[in-house]
């Protein structure tokens, strides 16, 4: 009985470093019932969430009245403060922190009124594209200078550049959009105080009309002046959430570095006796719970915590543990945490994050902090900014509150190239190649054209964006728009660039293996046999299927002859991307997939590798799925021999071990040897599930009992059940490691 009783005490708690007794992670009953209110709207909701009528009637007016003689950008800044005029408010009893909008079904009504909107809004230039979301406010600053602080800073600069009407322009569009936001947090304290009004309180609340009035108050404060305490700042970042997503359009704005950010306040809190490390975890939990109010199922949030200051100096601190625990008490699937790992992490910290992962989480990825910070610094960020980054809610990687970078644009299908000149070779628009050198030059030639075309392309958007774009609200949240007087989308930021990432890099590699061994060295089957197999899905041919998996060489085994391959493949591709420039810089590289592994593999035909036609591709930069014969650490080995350094574009491994992997501390031990070996050699991320296969198997069978079933997918987190059926195949597919 008294190990039930310890275990049981255990899996409901976490030691904490630096913490004298357990945190416990059973959550209060009004914070419990919100988390699972959460977890119900992305069962029922999943992917697809109803637009907010209030937000497309509100353009629609915003935009009637709009003439030729106003500047773009000051219809821009008007849309944005029409909007948070108008989007309706959600508060329930129990939250702490307030001010998500209501999202709710259109009435008959409204459905009506928004048929009538869109109307008038196809009047209107569309937006041009190219990213407008992923973002990455600095809320250092927000925090220094409140909303006050920053209208104050607009209007010094503001008279400093009369004479100057483009700066002019630019200042009255920045006030705007930032007054919008204060207002929004000042009708969400009228809110507040109104809901203390004893005959509004709900019966489940009958004694919180104080709670609500403090909220009023606590955001009156934070509509103009700078956050004194931790749950102050707390309340102002999450605001600044809802007013970039649902006034600019910023839809994956992430909470940020909250051990960097918060820690001013949390150790001011603690020292003067305001706040305890339990109430602090306690408001994490409640900002996690309310992110997965307001973004569906499929997407990414992230956080991140660990690395070093500007100095060098390692940042890890009691806020670093509690983010962590809060993750795990809450387990949805927003948002992600990670690690930013660098050679002087505490032991503590890496363990603490292996006691995560051994409760099957997910959580953290671990990022290379001096791998990324030399991308970084190749790109000419400051020796300063460099360390300072934010995963741009999976693995792409964007400067903190200094950065216009645009991500994943786009994702290019590496193993469709390779069939397009297969193809192309079987119709004689391309020459037959005469020897495996030849083949690979077409591919190359293929590949190069894409990148090219697509670089252009996204130029175009780019230019057209400083016509058609403008973001006022992010430019005064980003260094150095206002210092320059510069819009977000003219160039404003001191950081500019776009970045792609290439899918399927194990698919092209082994794809390409198998036809020089076959077709090439072996002779066993003519190019045109081999393209005519593969169009036929190997039927009638599965004997060569599985030697093709079972016999030949595959990169992620750390076998000389495949990982070669891979090492020449990313040259190839880092160069022809970096070849070419978009907007003001050069184009970045990356080699993560997010969801498009399974969706280009979903239309991509069957491939010299041995994958079956629809099957999805491989899900990062490591091995295809099932094929890591020889263990994780030949995985890790094989995946660093190319250099990581310059795809900051994004780049994950993934790895998955056997839960009774961890129930020894030989067996914990080695998952962390893979782990810092991938690191030390370089490795860029890396994200470990562990779930085991019949887990994954019961899951897909009786989805019901398995609600909140975390997984990593290729960058990101996803519930297991609301995975699309191929995407489920895929993860269950993926080599289970043992000890």
């Amino acid at each position: 009985m008294s190990t039930d009783t310890t275990s049981l005490e255990q899996a409901h708690s976490l030691d904490i470093p630096g913490m004298a007794q357990p945190l416990s992670l059973d959550l209060p009953p009004e914070i419990a019932a919100l988390r699972h209110k959460a977890l119900m709207l992305h069962q029922q909701r999943g992917t697809s969430w109803p637009p907010i009528p209030e937000i497309i009637l509100s353009d629609a007016r915003a935009w009637a009245t709009h003439t030729d003689e106003e500047d773009w950008l000051i219809w821009r800044a008007r849309r944005c403060a029409s909007r948070l005029a108008q989007l309706p408010l959600d508060l329930e009893p129990g939250e702490r922190l307030v001010g998500k909008p209501r999202l709710h079904d259109p009435s008959p009504e409204e459905a009506a009124q928004m048929e009538q909107a869109r109307q008038v809004l196809a009047t209107m230039p569309p937006f041009p594209g190219g990213d407008p979301g992923h973002f990455h406010p600095d809320y250092d600053k927000l925090f220094r200078l409140g909303l006050g602080g920053i209208l104050a800073e607009i209007d010094q600069r503001a008279q400093a550049a009369i004479g100057d009407r483009e700066k002019q322009t630019f200042y009255a569009a920045c006030r705007t959009a930032l007054e919008g936001m204060a207002t929004y947090i000042r009708r969400v304290a009228d809110a507040c105080r109104d809901r203390a009004a004893p005959a509004k309180l709900a019966a489940q609340e009958p004694t919180d009309g104080a709670r609500w009035s403090g909220l009023g108050a606590l955001c009156d404060r934070i509509a103009s002046q700078p956050p004194a305490t931790f749950y102050e700042a707390l309340q102002l970042l999450f605001m600044a959430q809802i007013a970039l997503w649902f006034g600019e359009d910023h839809g994956l704005t992430a909470p940020g570095r909250l051990d960097q950010t918060l820690r001013p306040f949390y150790e001011a809190d603690l020292a003067a006796g305001r706040i305890t490390p339990r109430e602090a975890f306690e408001l994490l939990c409640c900002l996690y719970i309310q992110m997965n109010r307001i973004l569906q199922t499929g997407s990414a949030v992230s956080v991140m915590v660990g690395g070093v200051d500007a100095d060098g100096r390692d940042v890890t601190n009691d806020l670093t543990y509690l983010c962590l625990a809060a993750r795990l008490a809450t387990r949805l699937v927003y948002p992600t945490v990670g690690v930013a790992w660098h050679a002087g992490t505490p032991d503590a910290l890496i363990e603490f994050a292996l006691e995560l992962l051994a409760r099957g989480l997910g959580d953290p990825a671990f990022f290379n902090d001096a791998v990324i910070a030399a991308g970084l610094r190749d790109h000419d960020v400051s020796a300063e900014d460099a360390h300072n980054y934010m995963n741009s809610t999976c693995v792409e990687i964007k400067v903190v509150g200094r950065s216009n970078m645009w991500v994943t644009a786009p994702y290019f299908n590496l193993p469709l190239a390779l069939l397009e000149v297969l193809e192309g070779v079987a119709s004689g628009d391309l020459p037959e190649p005469t020897d495996y050198a030849e083949l690979e030059a077409h591919v190359r030639a293929n590949l190069a054209a894409k990148v090219a075309q697509a670089a252009q392309r996204l130029d175009e958007t780019w230019w057209a964006r400083a016509e058609r774009g403008g973001f006022p609200l992010a430019s005064c949240l980003v260094h150095d728009c206002l210092e320059r007087g510069l819009d977000f989308d003219r160039g404003g930021a001191r950081y500019n660039w776009v970045e792609n990432s290439f899918v399927g890099l194990a698919n092209l590699v082994d794809g390409l293996l198998a036809l020089r061994h076959l077709v090439f060295e072996q002779h066993e089957l003519t190019l045109a046999e081999f393209t005519a197999i593969l169009r036929g899905d190997y039927s009638g041919q599965e004997a060569l299927r599985r030697r093709i998996l079972h016999a030949l060489p595959h990169y992620g085994n750390d076998q000389d002859e495949p990982d070669a391959l891979a090492c020449a493949w990313v040259r190839f591709l880092v160069e022809t991307t970096e070849a070419n420039q978009v907007g003001p810089h050069r184009y970045v590289p990356g080699f993560f997939c997010w969801v498009m592994h399974e969706r280009m593999g979903s239309t991509t035909g069957a491939t010299p590798d041995g994958r079956h036609a629809c099957w999805p591709l491989a899900d990062g930069a490591g091995a295809a799925q099932g094929r890591e014969g020889r263990g994780p650490t030949a995985s890790v080995l094989s995946t660093t021999k190319w250099s990581h350094v310059p795809a900051i574009g994004g780049l994950v491994q993934n790895i998955r071990f056997a839960q009774e992997v961890f129930g020894t501390d030989e067996g914990r031990q080695a998952v962390r040897g893979v782990i810092e070996t991938y690191l030390q050699r370089g490795g860029f991320e890396i994200q470990v599930n562990v779930v085991s296969r019949e887990t994954l198997l019961a899951a897909r069978e009786h989805p019901e009992e398995y609600p909140d079933l975390l997984v990593r997918v290729a960058g990101y987190s996803d519930y297991f059940v609301k995975l699309a059926p191929k995407m489920q195949e895929e993860v269950i597919a993926r080599t289970e490691h043992m000890l």
